[in-house]
């Protein structure tokens, strides 16, 4: 089987299907909402790209500015292959950017907190669904005939299915990190673009 093509942007058969940003400009803990959101891809059973059951980091850049602030540039990959299906992919980045993160006194006495911060967050969260994950179709002289009918015609309904559980996922996600910050949520998550389907 071959690797699958994990630059969700060049197919034609990877679908984007979420995309959101939270800012947050205060005192937040980042290491621990770090943990609390690996524990929860942990649980929804995401994977990192490379195979490392755990490691979602691609990327950890950590600077010192001069007046002692850090900034941060984390990356997280991940993929889920919902249902053990041969066919379709969920593929998620996560991307961090901190902004003049400083430590945070918590008391008037100035101590200072446990890993409390005060600075800018910002969480970019992207999420694709890729059919055909490993080109096990396309690459087929026989089933490459009869591939888009199969999408068209037959599986539509499955897509559609998966594309609903994603952005479920997703947006469950963007609330679960909202409540753990506090923020205020004034809209409702946006309706998905397909009915809702049960089991």
């Amino acid at each position: 089987m071959k690797m699958p093509n994990f630059d969700p942007t060049a197919g034609e058969f990877n679908k984007e299907v979420v995309n959101w940003e939270i800012e947050h400009e205060d005192v937040f803990h980042l290491k621990n909402l770090y943990k609390y959101m690996h524990k929860w891809l942990i649980e929804k059973k995401y994977l990192s790209v490379d195979g490392d059951k755990e490691k979602f980091e691609t990327l950890y850049f950590h600077k010192v500015l001069n007046n002692g602030n850090v900034e941060h540039h984390i990356w997280w990959r991940v993929q889920k292959t919902p249902d053990k299906n041969p066919y379709l992919k969920y593929f998620v980045r996560l991307d961090f950017q901190t902004l003049n993160m400083a430590k945070h006194k918590t008391d008037g006495r100035g101590v200072k907190g446990l890993g409390t911060n005060k600075g800018d967050l910002i969480i970019r969260c992207t999420g694709w669904l890729m059919l055909d994950y490993d080109r096990s179709w396309r690459d087929n002289k026989y089933f490459s005939i009869i591939h888009r009918m199969f999408l068209r015609r037959i599986y539509r309904k499955q897509v559609e299915y998966y594309e609903s559980r994603l952005y479920g996922e997703l947006y469950e996600l963007q609330s679960m990190i909202k409540q753990y910050m506090n923020l205020k949520n004034p809209y409702e998550r946006p309706k998905s673009f397909h009915p809702d389907l049960g089991l």
